[in-house]
């Protein structure tokens, strides 16, 4: 297999972004000679258009490729077919033809993710079985806003506060006169805060003595702070039946139920404690973010499959099965996007461990 790994989507992107126009992109994979994309992948991409701001002012580029099987001439015709696959389903979403460019390169050479060269041949041709959609808004417009962003994850809490109000007239400020070059306001009278004024609360932390703390050692080589959460939380003889524990910088792949490899130190650490903490019994919670409400979960790249958050809950709970916590002290569930924080999007991608039981209380 020789597929470049520099190709036209990577170039467009840098094109898009040296121009300073705000960008979002996204993928939606087809099967072997299939014109039309999976259920699964309409709930992926439905997911990410839900999530997309100002979406009447956006510009859509839209490039199909093929696997490198096929002549030129076949390829060049199944992917004309997924990009207007692809384009009717978003003049279907109200994106008008006018906002829309085309690109066909009929053949498997594009770039492939991170990742990718551990991938076999099948999986390889798989990945290039795909249609990019690039989301831009011109730096005209983009200039003019007091939110640049495109994408309701990337929010602030006091973005998110107010964006539904602003995102209605924006558009129609634009929509009245696109030539225009004045600010728009998000009100009459105020502005967003940059993020490092906003005051959070000071958090309550309560005073504990040296002996509230159990001293568990490590054999570990990567050193973790123990004064912060979870291993805090692990480590204290005050912990409750009920309690919850966010597992902090225990991160994923995106969109995938494989942990990224500079989170696997700290999962160690939760191991090493709980190996060691026989008394403690607990649930491993996975939840997600972003998905339509009428979806239970979130799409799974690993599995193909929508249980993204099940799927790293229990990735999480045969990691910590392997290290030598029992089986039987432990349980995993995913809830998809069924207990969200309240706060920003990007905050409910998370696991916890909620304590069933402490041996002895």
């Amino acid at each position: 297999m020789n597929f470049r790994k520099i190709v036209t989507p990577f170039l467009l992107f840098l094109g898009l972004v040296s121009t300073g126009q705000l960008t979002e992109t996204h993928s939606v994979y087809f099967d072997l000679d299939k014109d039309k994309f999976a259920f699964t992948e309409g709930k992926q991409l439905n997911s990410f258009f839900d999530d997309l701001l100002y979406k009447p002012l956006l510009d859509v580029k839209i490039l199909g490729y093929c696997d490198d099987r096929g002549s030129y001439k076949y390829n060049l015709d199944l992917s004309n077919r997924r990009v207007e696959t692809v384009s009717k389903w978003l003049q279907d979403h109200s994106i008008t033809i006018e906002h829309i460019s085309k690109t066909i390169e009929g053949r498997g050479e594009v770039a492939l993710e991170e990742g990718s060269e551990k991938l076999s041949i099948e999986d390889e041709r798989a990945q290039n079985r795909r249609v990019d959609i690039i989301f831009s808004l011109k730096q005209s417009i983009s200039k003019r806003l007091e939110i640049k962003k495109i994408n309701k994850s990337d929010l602030t809490t006091n973005e998110a506060a107010q964006i539904k109000t602003y995102e209605k007239k924006v558009v129609n400020a634009v929509l009245k006169n696109e030539k225009s070059n004045v600010t728009i306001p998000i009100s009459n009278n105020s502005k967003i805060l940059p993020q490092e004024h906003i005051k959070e609360p000071t958090p309550v932390i309560p005073v504990i003595g040296k002996d509230e703390y159990l001293d568990i050692p490590t054999k570990l080589d990567t050193p973790v702070d123990n004064t912060q959460d979870p291993f805090k939380s692990l480590l204290s003889k005050n912990l409750k039946k009920g309690q919850v524990i966010r597992l902090e910088n225990i991160l994923f792949y995106k969109g995938r139920s494989t942990i990224l490899e500079e989170s696997q130190p700290l999962l160690d650490r939760v191991a090493e404690i709980l190996v060691a903490r026989k008394d403690i019994h607990f649930e491993i919670h996975g939840h997600v973010c972003c998905i339509n409400p009428v979806y239970k979960d979130a799409y799974n790249r690993d599995t193909k499959k929508s249980n993204l958050s099940h799927d790293r809950a229990k990735a999480i709970f045969f990691i910590l099965k392997k290290s030598g916590v029992t089986y039987n002290r432990m349980k995993y569930k995913g809830f998809g996007r069924t207990k969200p924080l309240g706060g920003i999007d990007k905050l409910d991608r998370r696991v916890e461990l909620f304590i069933t039981k402490i041996d002895g209380q």
